[in-house]
């Protein structure tokens, strides 16, 4: 039934959701929308005096191209569907939306042995790659709670959007990570800042099911084990919640102390320290920020090595970095990023539940799995002085990983590698207002010798081409 009713909303609109809390610029795209919906006998004034309705079709073109003797891929996906967030009753508010996507047009991206995809099939349904239509999902259902009428603090209950350093959206693809839960963020003292909260279920990137926390682990390909054997761990971790803690603290004008808490039960607690400092002067806005993240394994179960996602006793620590220097009147930024994990184990991090935040981190590649890396990157941001509505964006890094053949330090078998992106953003205007594209073009080089004869260490991981571009309507 709520799909039939997705779907009469899409056809009948053809808009799709987009959450209102986790785009600040929807305030500014919100303000046009009153202005233009004064009249009191309108339809629009109607329905924004009940609440707010929000929109937001989108269109995905990806396309993965890999050396010659190997095979490549592409996918087309559309989506839409519709968002309510209700007015503000006695401090309360109820928040929900739905989406639903179709594959337009694709390779085939299932399992065709030797080969599987890796980067189409997130557009869709990864669990179901067939499954061309009956693509919808409900989204965000929850109630919150404003300690005032004015206040910016809020507690809620049920299936919203995240944004954590660790657990977050990761929306590379057609729809986000969403999850279900209570979530509380506490802003009442002037400086000091706390979020935090407990979460039971989640619905990853490139699924249309909700999981519990646990079960949602496995979801996407799992590796190796350390033993160099298959993982087949889906279905067998019987974490419950997951638990998250952060407090944001002043310590001076320029410097903020960030640390963050994950503890998922009877698997892993992972604490991150972030420590930035910050000096803004007439010309340019300075930034030095460093993290450091330690995993300790909580697993204590006698199943085989290749049904652990972590082991017993296992724990990583990592190091990341970054210089950066902006311009304050054109927003031109440098940064220089490095990231150390050390070859104590391996981050681990469930890839279902969102990317992680190392500075050295690019679009289409991970470091999660890994230990004892070495990871350097590069970053240049700038709009055009006469066309500020375009945004260019190149980066480039070096990542030096373990051996493909070392499994207790390299869950995924991915070979040391070299990466270069380029970004181009375009937010239109006049007519088309609330149209915004987003080039994004990728190659990954090898750094491994040798790497000929195994092609599971060649195939969507290194010398490849990547592209995609996505077109977002908001409104």
């Amino acid at each position: 039934m709520i799909r039939r009713i997705w779907l009469m909303l899409l056809i009948g609109s053809s808009v799709s959701v987009f959450s209102q809390h986790q785009d600040p610029s929807w305030s500014a795209r919100r303000a046009i929308i009153n202005e233009q919906c004064m009249e009191s006998d309108s339809l629009c004034n109607v329905l924004h005096k009940l609440g707010t309705f929000e929109g937001h079709p989108r269109s995905f073109f990806m396309s993965t191209v890999n050396q010659e003797e190997f095979p490549n891929y592409y996918a087309i996906g559309i989506g839409g569907g519709l968002g309510y967030y209700s007015p503000i009753i006695k401090n309360l508010q109820v928040g929900m939306s739905g989406f639903i996507i179709y594959n337009v047009g694709s390779s085939h991206l299932g399992n065709n042995a030797p080969y599987s995809n890796r980067y189409e099939i997130g557009l869709f349904d990864a669990k179901n790659p067939d499954n061309h239509e009956d693509l919808d999902r409900l989204e965000d259902l929850y109630l919150r709670y404003y300690f005032s009428q004015q206040s910016k603090s809020f507690a809620q209950v049920g299936k919203f959007h995240l944004k954590t350093p660790l657990i977050n959206l990761q929306d590379g693809r057609m729809r986000p990570n969403l999850q279900e839960g209570a979530w509380l963020e506490f802003n009442e003292f002037k400086k000091v800042k706390f979020k935090g909260g407990v979460l039971w279920r989640s619905s990853p990137r490139g699924t249309i099911h909700w999981y519990s926390m646990g079960n949602s682990i496995g979801v996407y390909p799992m590796g190796r084990a350390t033993n160099g054997n298959k993982a087949d761990y889906a279905g067998r971790i019987s974490t419950g919640n997951v638990f998250i803690a952060h407090v944001t603290v002043p310590i001076t004008k320029n410097l903020s102390y960030q640390p963050w808490n994950y503890h998922a039960d009877k698997l892993f607690n992972v604490s991150l320290q972030k420590l930035e400092w910050k000096k803004k002067t007439e010309h340019n806005t300075y930034l030095m920020g460093i993290q450091y993240l330690w995993q300790k394994s909580l697993y204590n179960d006698t199943l085989s090595l290749e049904r652990q996602y972590i082991t017993k006793d296992e724990q990583s620590h990592s190091l990341s970095a970054r210089l950066s220097m902006q311009h304050n009147r054109s927003g031109e930024e440098w940064n220089i990023n490095y990231t150390r994990i050390t070859d104590h184990g391996r981050f681990l991090f469930p890839r279902e539940w969102g990317i992680e935040s190392f500075y050295t981190f690019l679009p289409r590649e991970r470091m999660e799995g890994m230990g004892d890396v070495h990871a350097v990157m590069m970053q240049h941001r700038r709009k055009l002085d006469k066309l500020k509505q375009l945004d260019l964006q190149a980066s480039a890094g070096v990542y030096l990983l373990p051996s493909v053949t070392n499994a207790q330090l390299n869950k995924y078998a991915m070979p040391s590698f070299y990466q270069a992106n380029m970004r181009l953003g375009y937010t239109f205007s006049g007519f088309m207002h609330g149209l915004k594209a987003d080039l994004l073009y990728v190659y990954k080089g090898n750094l491994t010798k040798d790497l000929e004869e195994a092609p599971s260490f060649i195939h969507n991981k290194v010398n490849m081409h990547h592209v995609s571009l996505v077109l977002d309507y908001y409104f």
